[in-house]
């Protein structure tokens, strides 16, 4: 069986449970033949396929193990040390539903309906509700979704194109979980139990759980999508009572017990599948069709980025890789571990940088230490699987710049035999833009970082400025250089309040035992609101 290269995966779908994973992979459009490389120390096998040409990996717990933040975070962390090239993960698989009929209007959920982590207004798109301690005036919540990594936009903008055509958002999705209903897993198919089997428990007016009297929904109108705080914890609630206190609390519409250990790690779209209502009469018979129902929107997330380029096997050669996955041509800058905010200016980049004109750039303009360099890199290891490669060139000096193209050229040779014969008679600057002008993929990008000299560097900027393809962005704190390479300018300033203390209380907790990160975050809740 051939092995597969990791670096050629972009998307990790994450399905922690087994009936989970069976609606992951069926909902592939293709299984890729072969298996990942494992190495002594390794823990999970993943398996992979593609959706609308993109490559995706999917992940699941190990069978017998218990599951949790705990699990799911172990899992998570193995997955971004072993796929380097992620740009986004998507955790996908079934949760309870919080139905609150007393609300105006009320919140109808049924079993199979769709449950999307989402943002909105003060309310984080995940919870993570059992992290606080008790106070004299109740449960302090010491960590909300806001401490969490966030979303990548790229997601959220997905999610946002199939929310507005509600109350059709199903036809997105619809059609993909009726090509994989009748499949079969290890006990059965992926039908609908059906409506006369969706018996919601609640507390009456007499203070008694009893079953409560709904309308049952048109056939058309089946299914339905909520978007809100999603809650995550590790404890398995089967209590009407609790059930009700935890969604009053913390305004979610559903429970589930691995967003929060997994989005510590990799910034993920969480969607889930409506297959109980976290009380005393909760099992799993609803859990294959609610699975499928959470697979199907994933699926419809992906098309919703338009077709991408299905990635070669490791039997193709180099130079085919080369072309297609992003290679970086030389050493990257250091990254945070953690990147908070930025999303405007993330989603801006995108836009002039991969928009359909042939020569395409962004010139990022900001005092020093602003974070600009930061936001590239950020860019880079969110979008580099858009560009056939990438460039990163150290403006700082000549030294520098020399440094650069000396590093792109080496690279360049490995994979591009013919131009090793005019290696010793080519100086690594020529050799590099000779490529980028010849090469047949157009779509390369360039980065041009602490170009911050006080007049624009013409012999640096110049030859990328006369070519006809390619993305280039140029980094600076001079606006005189920025307007020079007549390019689209975004001006980056400092982070605002929200991501500043995003920052604040991640880097508190970092390495905290449970009882200094208690202590640090009283400290820092002063700091921040008084």
């Amino acid at each position: 069986m051939k092995e597969l290269d990791p670096a050629l995966y972009t998307i990790v779908w994450i399905a922690p449970l087994e009936i989970e994973a069976q609606a992951a992979l069926h909902m592939l459009d293709n299984r890729h033949d072969g298996r990942f490389p494992v190495n002594r120390g390794d823990d999970y096998i993943f398996s992979a396929g593609d959706i609308n040409g993109h490559n995706i990996i999917i992940a699941t717990l190990p069978a017998g193990q218990e599951y949790g933040t705990g699990s799911a975070a172990a899992l998570a962390s193995q997955i971004k040390m072993f796929f380097t090239n992620l740009w986004f993960g998507l955790l996908v698989g079934v949760a309870a539903g919080l139905p609150n009929l007393r609300k105006t209007p009320p919140i109808d959920i049924r079993l199979g309906d769709v449950l999307v982590g989402l943002s909105e207004g003060d309310s984080a798109g995940l919870v993570a509700y059992d992290l606080g301690k008790e106070t004299s005036e109740g449960f302090q919540l010491l960590r909300s979704g806001r401490v969490l990594a966030n979303t990548e936009t790229v997601i959220t903008s997905a999610i946002g194109n199939i929310k507005i055509k509600a109350p059709d958002d199903t036809d997105a999705f619809l059609p993909f979980y009726e090509s994989v209903k009748d499949k079969e897993h290890s006990k059965g198919t992926f039908e609908d139990p059906g409506l006369d089997k969706d018996i919601f428990y609640d507390i009456g007016d007499e203070g008694i759980d009893g079953p409560v009297q709904r309308l049952q929904r048109p056939t058309d109108k089946r299914t339905r999508v909520w978007y809100g705080s999603i809650g995550s914890g590790d404890k398995l609630t089967k209590n009407t009572r609790k059930r009700n206190e935890i969604r009053d609390r913390y305004g979610v519409i559903g429970l589930e017990m691995e967003a929060a250990g997994t989005m510590n790690r990799i910034p993920v779209g969480v969607i889930r599948g409506v297959c109980d209502y976290a009380d005393e009469h909760k099992n799993k018979e609803w859990q294959p069709y609610a699975a499928a129902m959470a697979a199907a929107y994933a699926k419809a997330v992906i098309y919703e980025l338009g077709p991408g380029k299905v990635m070669p096997s490791s039997s193709m050669t180099n130079e085919a890789k080369h072309v297609l996955c992003g290679t970086i041509l030389c050493d990257l800058p250091p990254t945070t571990d953690r990147f908070f905010g930025r999303e405007s200016e993330l989603l801006e980049m995108a836009e002039c940088l991969e928009a359909t004109a042939q020569r395409r750039g962004v010139a990022l303009c900001g005092i020093s230490g602003s974070g600009k360099t930061q936001l590239v890199r950020e860019y880079v290891a969110q979008r580099s699987g858009n560009f056939s490669a990438i460039l990163w060139v150290d403006a700082s000096s000549e030294e520098s710049i020399e440094e650069s193209f000396s590093s792109c050229s080496s690279r360049i040779l490995e994979h591009n035999p013919e131009y090793r014969v005019r290696r010793e008679s080519t100086p690594p600057r020529q050799l590099v833009l000779e490529w980028l002008r010849t090469t047949p993929e157009k779509n390369w990008l360039t980065v041009i970082d602490n170009a911050n000299g006080p007049t624009p560097n013409k012999r640096l900027l110049g030859p990328f400025m006369d070519m006809n393809h390619g993305s280039l962005c140029v980094v600076s704190t001079n606006q005189v250089t920025a307007r020079a390479v007549r390019l689209r300018q975004i001006l980056v300033e400092h982070l605002d309040a929200t991501a500043s203390q995003s920052l604040l209380l991640w880097r508190a907790y970092e390495n905290d035992t449970e009882y200094e990160a208690d202590g640090k975050f009283i400290l820092l809740f002063f700091l921040v609101h008084c």
